[in-house]
């Protein structure tokens, strides 16, 4: 476990006095990388912080070893702010007041918001997103593993578990009735492998209103026969090689450039941009992030077309 450097935080100083171990998270909130990372330094002002200093549900959160706990923090908080950011830019101030409602005037579903945590792990972002959004969210971790410890979605309301891979059809349903809800259907995925980041954008265009990505690995490449989800990014490597570029670097753009420009059956536009993020602890730092304009009702259609033909 590596320490951080030294510091005053009065829990960690009683764990020591206490002859307690020492645990990642003590180290972390007492250290110097939380007062020089701003990711870091939120997060210690945070709810879920205070869970792993806390609270056992989060013990194996709290032990877990140091770069890669500091990594996955910087990973939510990047995540659910991009996140917050699309919702305020959707819905301005109804957001910040948890009242959203659907552009007719009535309300939203049960839940306004719900994010969809597309090969979440052990979910950090889920819980971070839960606080972050407001007591009107609710967060589904989407992940295949049934192996993974998660006593703490025991102290999580809000934030509740799925074994699903993310190319199972009930994953399809679940996303449907989340958008038939009226809720704010946002899609977030943290460095997803080869074709899962293809799967989240699509799965967005069908379903979401805001799409959080960053991009991971490229498909690892294998022979045509096995090849199970078609042929979308291989021969990147080789392409890359061939013009002297980098493999992430037009990884990423054949993938901001794969979201489309209008979805939906009335072809609500795509605002869509790409950023990347220098303070994110890792080298695949970049995002693409999308959202869906308001859907443009067939009335209106219908009135743009009569007032085209005068």
């Amino acid at each position: 476990m590596d320490d951080d450097g030294d510091g005053d935080d009065a829990l960690a100083a009683r764990r020591c006095e206490s002859n307690l171990s020492m645990r990642s998270i003590d180290y972390l909130v007492r250290g110097e990388r939380v007062k020089t990372n701003a990711r870091l330094r939120a997060f210690a002002e945070t709810e879920v912080c205070r869970k792993m200093l806390r609270d056992e549900n989060y013990a194996s959160w709290a032990r877990r070893k140091g770069r890669a706990l500091r990594k996955e923090i910087a990973e939510a908080m990047v995540t659910c702010a991009f996140i917050r950011e699309e919702l305020v830019a959707m819905d301005g101030s109804a957001f910040i007041r948890e009242e959203l409602v659907a552009m007719d005037g009535s309300a939203r579903g049960e839940k306004s918001i719900v994010v969809f945590d597309l090969c979440s792990g052990k979910g950090l972002t889920s819980s971070v997103c839960a606080e972050t959004l407001g007591k009107n969210c609710e967060v589904i971790m989407v992940d295949s593993d049934r192996k993974m410890k998660l006593t703490h979605l025991d102290s999580e309301r809000q934030v509740v578990h799925f074994a699903l891979d993310v190319y199972d059809e009930a994953l399809d349903e679940m996303m449907a009735r989340a958008r038939a809800s009226g809720a704010r259907v946002v899609v977030c995925g943290v460095h997803l492998c080869g074709d899962l980041s293809r799967r989240s954008i699509e799965l967005w265009s069908k379903y979401g209103d805001i799409l959080v990505l960053s991009p991971c690995c490229l498909v690892r490449e294998v022979r045509s026969q096995k090849r199970p989800h078609g042929t979308f990014g291989y021969g990147l490597p080789e392409v890359a090689t061939r013009i002297g570029g980098d493999s992430y670097d037009l990884w990423n753009k054949l993938l901001f450039a794969h979201v489309p420009t209008h979805v939906g059956p009335f072809f609500a536009r795509v605002i869509k941009r790409q950023a990347v993020v220098e303070d994110m602890l890792t080298e695949k730092n970049r995002f693409i992030i999308c959202r869906r304009c308001e859907d443009v009702s067939v009335e209106r259609c219908e009135v743009a077309v009569a007032r085209a033909s005068v």
